[in-house]
């Protein structure tokens, strides 16, 4: 945690070193910067001045400030779209990492657990677009883990099931130490939550046991499961405090960071990051409460300009509160738009920026 104030400062510090950079580095960007007529970086001062890029432009466009890329990563979008296209070098990707590291030493301490995964593996499985996405979302956070067992495997035909050896290895584990349960949000709501082989065998476990789920979220919406029926049904089978159900928020366009949510609460807006909501219509920024677009603001991208995503969930600010100087800033996700360009969202990118 840090003084709102001077995390402010270092920030719109950090923001405006980035744009000076990637106006140096991108040519897209920089055309885009001029052609926009946005404020000189040196005349901003304000977070809420920090000019932002409607997140679908890294599906349609290569944006990067370095040929010097290590690897390129490609958003979960559905197989029917387009995928971002993100280049990572090597200190930007040791900056994901340690942020990453940070933000889960939080949230489950600095001890090295055991990870049992609610997926397949997918070095002994074929993988098709929909587990590469999944398995493509986990990787980052089993830097926590001393051993990572996938509690599923692939049957002919595509049929998914437990590992039965695994699967009591994974019983008589959770019973003797604190380990952490991973995986997408609808795989752990299928496999976990509504398997009744599964709910018979944990009532007993250690309580220091950690559940994070990310993802999936959609095919749970259609079957009308909400954040809080869902951790509900989670406690019924896991014997843990409901703050130990830890729903992550984060996207490919800015990997490293991620806003986390402890059992009911908003989605935590930590130390190397800001979110602002704006105006559907106006993109403005609106007060606490009301619903906008959600604008995510990360100091971490140096080989592609991805500091300021203007992203096409809707959200809004549930809490902000001055904890001894600290802000405690969390917002919450209420929808997303889906294949809308909103107004003024695409009034931000020339009509020759694609050319």
């Amino acid at each position: 945690d840090i003084d709102k104030k001077v995390k402010d400062k270092i920030l719109v510090e950090l923001f405006k070193f980035q744009l000076n950079f990637h106006i140096r580095n991108c040519n897209q960007y920089k055309n885009w910067f001029k052609k926009m007529n946005f404020k000189d970086p040196k005349k901003i001062f304000k977070l809420n001045e920090i000019p932002y890029l409607p997140n679908r432009v890294f599906k349609e466009n290569i944006l990067k400030s370095t040929n010097k890329f290590s690897k390129k990563i490609l958003s979960s979008g559905t197989s029917g779209s387009r995928s971002s296209q993100i280049f990572i070098d090597q200190n930007t990707s040791y900056l994901q990492k340690l942020c990453l590291a940070k933000i889960l030493t939080k949230y489950i301490g600095v001890k090295r657990r055991t990870f049992f995964v609610f997926d397949v593996d997918p070095m002994r499985t074929k993988v098709d677009f929909e587990i590469s996405a999944r398995t493509a979302g986990i990787t980052g956070y089993l830097m926590g883990a001393n051993k990572v067992v996938y509690l599923l495997e692939s049957k002919p035909e595509k049929k998914v099931k437990f590992n039965s050896k695994k699967l009591n290895f994974f019983f008589s584990e959770l019973k003797k130490s604190p380990c952490v349960i991973i995986g997408y949000t609808y795989m752990i709501w299928k496999y976990l939550v509504k398997e009744k082989l599964v709910k018979k065998s944990l009532k007993d476990i250690n309580k220091k046991t950690k559940l994070i789920h990310f993802g999936g979220w959609k095919k749970l919406n259609q079957k009308k499961v909400s954040k809080k029926f869902f951790n509900s049904e989670i406690l019924k089978v896991l014997n843990i405090p409901i703050d130990s159900v830890l729903d992550i928020y984060g996207f490919t366009e800015q990997l490293g960071n991620v806003y986390v949510s402890e059992g009911n609460s908003g989605k935590r807006v930590g130390s190397y990051a800001h979110v602002i909501i704006r105006d559907i219509n106006t993109l403005e920024e609106v007060e606490d409460g009301k619903s906008g677009f959600i604008q995510c603001l990360s100091p971490l991208s140096l080989s592609y300009p991805g500091f300021s995503i203007l992203n096409d969930d809707i959200g809004k600010i549930v809490k902000r509160e001055n904890r001894k100087g600290t802000e405690i800033l969390e917002f919450e996700i209420q929808d997303r738009v889906e294949n809308l360009e909103p107004r003024g969202c695409g009034d931000t990118l020339p009509s020759n920026y694609y050319e």
